[in-house]
């Protein structure tokens, strides 16, 4: 790891995180203790990983403690809710969801019509967003949009608002390109649902099947 390049590159004596985003056939434990070393030198504040599940967490979590977690969850990705984010908030660890709007799905704005022309846009690969997943995920969306016109807010903002009622170590990193899209994510924050609204949304999304599943492994 060049980290020394990176910090002179950026023009700074230390990051706050660094993140491993993909494991790449080096024993996590030599990670985590690199990690260590980095942080033993004052380079770097805290580590993260992305994309991993319990076990390969733990092992790091042994070695050197980790500060973050970042994978895919969203209304429609929960794969981690199970073990992976019990397992952060029993160990004072973050977790940072990407694809927390489910590549726009959520926001409303995506309809079976919808075509993305760049060969190099992501959501060309992304499991829910092909055009018959689209239309099978419909209901997911109507619920949203008619649950957010009840709250004056937007299906995105209320996507991420439930994330964040939801736990309370979770920092959602919606990706956008829009400064618009940028500022009503960040809007989310001011979405305060009740209980019962929460309950509500939980409920429905129970009884709604989800079609498209990126998983632990999706990109």
């Amino acid at each position: 790891m060049d980290t020394e390049g990176s910090l002179e590159r950026m023009q700074t004596d230390y990051v706050d995180i660094y993140y491993l985003h993909r494991m790449s056939g080096v024993p996590v434990e030599k990670v985590a203790e690199a990690m260590g070393k980095l942080m033993d030198d004052g380079l770097i504040r805290g580590w993260g990983l992305s994309q991993v599940d319990v076990d390969v967490i733990d092992r790091a979590q042994n070695v050197t403690p980790l500060a973050a977690i970042q994978n895919i969850c969203s209304m429609v990705e929960r794969d981690s809710e199970a073990k992976i984010i019990p397992y952060c908030m029993e160990n004072n660890i973050g977790f940072v969801p990407f694809s927390s709007i489910a590549s726009g799905l959520l926001s409303g704005k995506i309809t079976p019509q919808t075509q993305f022309e760049r060969n190099d846009d992501v959501r060309n690969w992304v499991p829910q967003l092909s055009k018959k997943n689209i239309e099978g995920n419909q209901p997911i969306v109507e619920m949203l949009k008619n649950f957010a016109d009840n709250k004056n807010a937007t299906p995105a903002q209320i996507s991420l608002a439930w994330m964040l009622h939801k736990y309370p170590n979770v920092v959602p990193i919606p990706g956008s390109k829009n400064k618009e899209r940028i500022i009503e994510n960040l809007d989310s924050a001011n979405v305060e649902l009740t209980d019962e609204e929460f309950s509500d949304l939980e409920r429905s999304l129970k009884g709604l099947k989800v079609y498209g599943h990126r998983g632990l492994g999706g990109f």
